[in-house]
């Protein structure tokens, strides 16, 4: 198994420490399993995380199942940890363990990490956005026509649009070439997009037609920037909630 590369994930690199430990809590709540890859990923140890110790700088996880594996892990000075909660990529690197004691049991213990990312991959992963931060999604027509919506929800597969009426032609399959989404700060993406759900929606007195969308084209520089405005949106949303 070979070690993660921090390459490129300086966009997806969290270095606050209070996010740093809500998302090790979060891991820890969930019951998350983590690989931890030393001896330069020749070896790996399986484990959950037991407690975050802010007071003592110290994250504490559980002993593993081989003993021969755990006395080749306290000699390693680096080892990468890894967890994918709903297909979202967590992983950090921490200095060498030691042995401790918790709630009466053996256990492993390292420095809290100064460095934390989270790298979403999953095609089908949708983040739900906040009415302030929905970009406008421009379709157009074969006959030049255009048409915005609004974006409700988007990630590295597709995005959902509502649209209060269809001033465009638009059905199951149809392909809207060179479509336009504005996510700000990132640009505009420009690419096609497949309808794979068309229906209405009600919410109380307002009336929408939702489009469920596939993207058709997409390079490596579109999911980066996409990438990006996700995870911008996200750590506004928990600086709101003062997490």
């Amino acid at each position: 198994m070979s070690v993660p590369s921090d390459e490129n994930l300086d966009d997806f690199t969290i270095t606050f420490r209070r996010e740093i430990v809500f998302y090790l809590r979060q891991l820890i709540n969930e019951g998350t399993q983590i690989s931890v890859m030393f001896n330069e990923g020749s070896d790996t140890l399986l484990t959950v995380l037991l407690e975050v110790d802010e007071e003592n700088d110290s994250l504490i996880f559980d002993w593993g199942g081989s003993e021969d594996t755990n006395r080749r892990f306290l000699r390693s000075e680096k080892n990468y940890f890894v967890a994918r909660p709903q297909g979202v990529r967590n992983q950090f690197a921490a200095g060498q363990a030691k042995e401790v004691i918790y709630n009466k049991r053996r256990a492993f213990a390292v420095k809290l990490p100064d460095k934390y990312v989270r790298l979403q991959r999953r095609e089908f992963f949708r983040l739900t956005l906040p009415i302030t931060q929905r970009p406008v999604c421009t379709l157009t027509a074969p006959d030049g026509r255009e048409m915005n919506l609004e974006t409700v929800d988007i990630g590295l597969g597709g995005v959902g649009l509502e649209t209060p009426s269809l001033t465009i032609p638009c059905e199951l399959g149809t392909v809207f070439r060179d479509a336009r989404i504005d996510i700000k700060n990132q640009g505009v993406l420009r690419l096609d997009i497949k309808v794979c759900y068309l229906g209405e929606i009600s919410r109380g007195n307002r009336h929408a037609v939702r489009l469920g969308c596939h993207f058709e084209s997409q390079n490596r520089t579109q999911e980066h920037e996409l990438q990006k405005f996700i995870t911008h949106v996200q750590r506004e949303e928990r600086a709101k909630m003062g997490r």
